[in-house]
């Protein structure tokens, strides 16, 4: 459970889920007079609801930091309840794509605090996932072809149920993650039961030069005339930006939180995106989080990965 919430974290939200769940979402949708007066023509609400829940872009986007050459500069630090720093990681490099392999080149790494225990071995499970997720080891065969928009829970190992809980969590979320107690369910943000405890809304704005539409789901302080229950919701808030144009997604934040004697975390996510001669490609991640349970030390994260001189090549 610790390893999945926080593999669900670590990931980047798309804004997908079943199909079938479309009709129920339309019914509750704060559509703005904009987008009444300026969607695409023919396209009804029902298809752009549709290409919310659909959405693939953002997976692609993160498959090309292993497929086209770029910069990564990134830092990590664990800080203590005073808010000290305790734990301290630097990684900067660049990928080098050869031919058919990519392979992450760092020209700085350091580490500094208690990051690593006696055997080496991270102390924060936030650290580890966050080393084995993005940033990448060894040579590997380039790739930014999706195999399948529906991920699968894998059993090999602990770890690895870990990692395919993140990707369900990051593509296909509005989806029930059965293997995630307790909160599994509470994830399916668009499951009939779960729809009334949250504001939906579509507006425009302009993010990183481009007119975009603004997709929202706000957790609702009141439902049905009554205070609303926090511990009914996980996803607290949930906000995306997609091109007009393509519906590329230009820019997507997000909070998750729940508080209970089993697991108790406050976590916020923001990742930015940009178009390179025709491709998306992601150029800022931040993470900030927080997040305990018994008898483990606290966990006080964040984190931020920068990308840039990205190497577009068709």
């Amino acid at each position: 459970m610790r390893g999945a919430i926080l593999f669900a974290a670590l990931g980047c939200v798309s804004l997908a889920s079943a199909q079938e769940a479309g009709d129920t979402i339309i019914n509750v949708l704060q559509l703005g007079d904009v987008v009444v007066h300026g969607r695409t023509p023919g396209m009804r609400y029902e298809g752009f609801i549709r290409q919310v829940m659909d959405d693939t872009t953002f997976q692609h986007a993160f498959l090309n930091t292993r497929f086209y050459a770029h910069a990564l500069k990134s830092e990590l630090h664990v800080r203590d309840k005073k808010g000290q720093d305790s734990g301290y990681m630097l990684r900067e490099g660049h990928l080098l794509r050869t031919g058919p392999t990519v392979e992450l080149i760092l020209e700085s790494a350091r580490e500094s605090g208690k990051l690593r225990d006696k055997d080496g071995d991270f102390r924060f499970l936030t650290a580890e996932m966050y080393d084995d997720v993005f940033i990448l080891k060894g040579p590997h065969r380039a790739s930014n072809a999706i195999a399948s928009r529906n991920q699968e829970i894998s059993r090999e190992s602990r770890f690895d149920k870990y990692k395919s809980e993140l990707k369900k969590f990051m593509f296909n979320p509005g989806q029930e993650i059965a293997s995630v107690p307790f909160i599994g369910d509470k994830l399916a943000l668009f499951e009939p039961s779960m729809v009334p405890l949250y504001d939906f809304s579509i507006g425009t704005e302009s993010r990183n030069g481009h007119p975009c539409w603004v997709f929202s789901a706000l957790a609702r302080d009141t439902v049905g005339g009554k205070l609303a229950d926090e511990d009914d919701t996980v996803i607290k808030r949930m906000k995306t930006w997609f091109d007009q144009e393509t519906m590329n997604v230009m820019a997507r934040e997000y909070r998750i939180m729940h508080a209970s004697l089993i697991l108790d975390f406050d976590i916020s996510i923001r990742v930015e995106n940009r178009l390179t001669a025709g491709e998306l490609v992601p150029t800022q991640v931040w993470y900030d989080g927080v997040w305990d349970i018994p008898f483990k030390k606290k966990e006080i994260v964040n984190f931020y990965l920068l990308y840039s001189d990205w190497k577009v090549v068709q």
